[in-house]
Order: C-alpha cells, then structure tokens, then sequence
C-alpha cells in the first residue's frame, strides 16, 4: 500500500486530471452531419432522373429504423453528380451504384449516365455501375 501510493503520483498529470476538452456549436450553427454509410444508391433514368438511396446513421445494426430512404430528383447529368458527391462524401467506401433506365430511353442517353456515374470532375464516384430493370 505504502509503495502504491507514490507509484500513483509519479504516474498522474495535472492535465489528466482537470478533464476533457469540450467544443460546442455556437448559436446560430449547427452541428457537423453524423457519418453515415450508404447501403443502397440507386438511380432511375426516365424523363427526369430519381436518385434513391439508404443512408444508416448509425454504426449498429439493427432490425428496423436506423435506416433513412432519401429520394432527390434531378434533371441533368451535372445535378446528378452533385448529389451523387454528397453521398460519396458520406460513404467514401461505397464503390457500387444500380442504374434503372426506363423503357423509353435511348442507348446514348444510358451510356451517358454510366459515365457520369463513374466519374466526374473532382474524382472518382461509383466505378461500378450495375443495370438494373425498370418495373
């Protein structure tokens, strides 16, 4: 016991002991958004373009209301890769995106949307681009 005590003292700060640095959000800001990872992105490619997909917010997994479906409708390809890099910057290891593509689409239109999904002017998006069948 006698030898515990100076071993306790010797081995202890000061800054330990005062405690834990705390920032807080001031008035008027808001906190940083949660990380988040996306389980399923989905993009259907008719008249508009419908961007779907399932962010967890959470690290745990459970059964049921973790998740959060997100729907954004977008109009051009350079809209879709503005949202696309919102989802990318949530979930930097999501790599695999479903492309839907209507029956009234044309070919061109499709491989245009392939390559923006892939790519766009600050890097790499989704490289792999799964097709999918519209119901």
């Amino acid at each position: 016991m006698f030898l515990l005590l100076p071993l306790l003292l010797l081995t202890t700060s000061a800054q330990k002991l005062v405690g834990i640095e705390l920032h807080l959000p001031g008035p008027g800001e808001l906190p940083p958004e949660l990380p988040g990872t996306v389980e399923g992105l989905e993009v259907v490619l008719g008249d508009s373009i419908v961007v779907r997909a399932r962010v967890r917010r959470s690290d745990v997994v459970t059964s049921s209301g973790e998740v959060e479906n997100r729907e954004v409708r977008v109009q051009d390809l350079a809209s879709l890769q503005a949202t696309l890099r919102s989802f990318k910057d949530l979930d930097p290891e999501q790599r695999r995106i479903l492309l839907v593509p209507e029956d009234a689409v044309n070919g061109a239109r499709v491989i245009a949307a392939m390559d923006a999904l892939r790519s766009d002017s600050e890097g790499e998006l989704f490289p792999q681009v799964a097709l999918g069948v519209a119901p």
